[in-house]
């Protein structure tokens, strides 16, 4: 594509039309991503690891990457969402590429299918694809983004499914029961594939092995697989050490599909170094904060627990959430985290965010409301004491725009 022909001359150029696109516009289809993995040409140019669920996609996929590399294998990873660029979501070996390759990959997807009306999930999945094969990757790790029927992720044909916990959330999408959210994710399996699927409640196990043998997928249960001694987690808590435990046991199957000796001190390795911000992360600058993307009652157990466990006194919350977000289920959880304030807030450049007028009527008259984070960290307690930043992975978003160094490992 010449210099006449680009669609985005800069970097600055993409974001804009990424964001005309909408970060939250969805259409429930394969036909677009079908036809541009047609056109593409390039399937099956090397293997993929697809990790579907509701919690801990983003930890196992970084896991798994981690591992990897261990190994000496060039990695591709593809996950979301991203907290400040939308370059956080695509890397190479855990390193972004910069703007000027991804405006590279744009046009390139552009030059493939021109008129295809990818939308945002789309167009960033396929240039995903598109750098996976430039840089000649030896694995891919694809997170799926909602559910698994529908999802951008699922047209390309994975060596294996991983499945991490599956729990109610996106009900308005994938449906009112875990039997229906768990059937949308079931059907990312393929024929006659392979799928390691960590604890999961028995309406869903229930569902998984259903379809798995259905398709007659060879399918494996974390829990029941020996897996590695002595992992360590960065990442702080009980779920990480089994979402670590869950992509430790994937490895060993995909090490036996391709004839890889499986090496339990480059597992513990890919373990240790693994870092994804958001997980129960401790950021400390005038005060204490903790950093969690909790965001459904799955989740909110889970971090309930290892506050408890750690024995941590939260002096104040501050939480956020989408307005379309049923928080019945964790609003007990949320109300008992502390016995200090919890200030609710807006996130004015989100059109999705719940309004701060709304969440006294959803959360009780106790909270504080705060229009934007800088009005809710400005109205915390005097001190420095320990503050849990939670609900949404966009407060979270927000979070990091304001203190972007802690997006890195610290």
């Amino acid at each position: 594509m010449n210099g006449d022909t680009l669609k985005f001359n800069n970097f600055l150029e993409f974001s804009d039309y990424l964001d005309k696109l909408g970060l939250f516009h969805m259409d429930l289809s394969l036909g677009r991503m079908e036809e541009f993995v047609c056109k593409w040409g390039s399937k099956g140019d090397f293997p993929v690891i697809h990790v579907v669920g509701t919690n801990g996609k983003g930890s196992t996929s970084t896991y798994l990457t981690n591992i990897a590399m261990e190994y000496g294998l060039k990695v591709g990873s593809f996950t979301s969402p991203h907290f400040v660029t939308p370059r956080e979501r695509l890397t190479i070996d855990c390193q972004m590429l910069s703007e000027e390759e991804w405006c590279h990959l744009a046009n390139r997807v552009m030059e493939i299918g021109p008129d295809l009306g990818l939308t945002y999930f789309e167009l960033l999945t396929c240039m995903a694809l598109v750098a996976f094969k430039e840089h000649g990757v030896d694995l891919a790790v694809m997170e799926a983004g909602l559910g698994g029927r529908y999802d951008a992720t699922t047209t390309i044909d994975p060596d294996m499914t991983v499945f991490t916990p599956i729990g109610l959330d996106h009900e308005k999408i994938l449906g009112a029961t875990i039997e229906l959210i768990a059937a949308d994710k079931a059907d990312a399996m393929q024929r006659c594939g392979l799928a390691v699927t960590s604890i999961q409640t028995d309406e869903a196990m229930n569902v998984l092995r259903s379809r798995a043998a259905q398709l007659g997928v060879k399918f494996y249960l974390a829990e029941k697989m020996g897996g590695v001694s002595d992992l360590s987690p960065t990442l702080t808590g009980v779920h990480q050490m089994q979402n670590a435990h869950l992509a430790a046991c994937a490895w060993s199957v995909f090490c036996d599909k391709k004839g890889l000796e499986f090496n339990e001190t480059h597992v513990r390795e890919g373990v240790k170094k693994a870092f994804i911000p958001g997980r129960l992360q401790i950021a400390k600058t005038d005060r204490t904060y903790i950093l969690d993307g909790a965001h459904n009652f799955h989740a909110f157990k889970a971090l309930e627990h290892e506050l408890k466990r750690s024995e941590i006194v939260l002096d104040a919350i501050v939480f956020s959430c989408m307005k379309d977000k049923n928080i019945a289920p964790v609003k007990d959880i949320l109300l008992g985290l502390t016995k200090g304030p919890i200030i609710t807030c807006g996130l004015p450049e989100n059109e999705r965010a719940c309004l701060p007028e709304d969440f006294t009527e959803r959360l009780g008259p106790t909270v504080i409301t705060a229009e934007s984070l800088d009005e809710a960290l400005s109205l915390l307690p005097s001190g420095d004491g320990t503050v849990l930043v939670c609900g949404s992975l966009y407060l979270l978003s927000a979070f990091y725009t304001k203190y972007p160094s802690f997006l890195i490992k610290q």
